[in-house]
């Protein structure tokens, strides 16, 4: 790890299935990274939890972390969405209450209901979401909303094992539109892209 750290001026480390599973961290990663502690920072696609959230989960596993070590892809989905509407706009949110306050952030609105004429859909991992979140969705992005995925990943790695991932509900919204999501996590750049600015890196892994 010191030789490799050696090479980059950041280290960009994936969290869910990589830095740990659930609530157990992978063998030797929390040993690993304290040895690079300064140069570290967490990238997760995981939309359904703030940075501070995050940032308390690592700690928890035995990591070093604050909020402004880690990068989710709520934020990075919602700068897409900042980047393309005017401020005010409302977002419809096929998520978690986290995913919201990554909107209001930016300066759009969050709505819930396609009844409120949302002018794009941003979907996250929610284990709560089910067919009423979908429909309205479905019909936004039917009229006409931009849709942005906070992420495709099908699977989700947890100590219990694989579970579905926002994918798999981005498979679900996708088999009734017809439509393709604007991605923001990876393997799609705006995450890596915004983690790297964030932490000023000009050569990051």
């Amino acid at each position: 790890m010191n030789s490799l750290a050696q090479e980059y001026d950041c280290l960009l480390i994936d969290l869910d299935g990589t830095a740990f599973r659930g609530r157990q961290p992978t063998e030797g990663a929390v040993e690993a990274l304290a040895e690079v502690r300064s140069r570290a920072y967490f990238v997760t696609n995981n939309a359904s939890r703030s940075a501070d959230e995050v940032a308390a989960h690592l700690t928890e596993l035995g990591f070093t972390a604050t909020a402004d070590d880690v990068a989710t892809s709520a934020q990075s989905a919602a700068r897409l969405l900042a980047d393309q509407l005017p401020p005010d706009s409302p977002v419809l949110i096929v998520g978690t209450e986290a995913l919201a306050g990554e909107i209001t952030a930016v300066g759009l609105r969050p709505v819930r209901s396609n009844d409120d004429d949302p002018a794009a859909v941003v979907q996250g991992l929610s284990l709560t979401i089910g067919w009423p979140e979908l429909a309205e969705a479905a019909l936004a992005i039917r009229a006409g909303a931009r849709w942005v995925a906070a992420n495709v990943d099908l699977t989700l790695p947890t100590e219990r094992g694989l579970l579905p991932g926002n994918g798999s509900l981005v498979a679900a919204l996708r088999a009734a539109t017809g439509a393709e999501p604007q991605v923001a996590g990876k393997p799609a750049p705006a995450l890596l892209r915004d983690a790297a600015a964030r932490a000023t890196s000009a050569r990051p892994w």
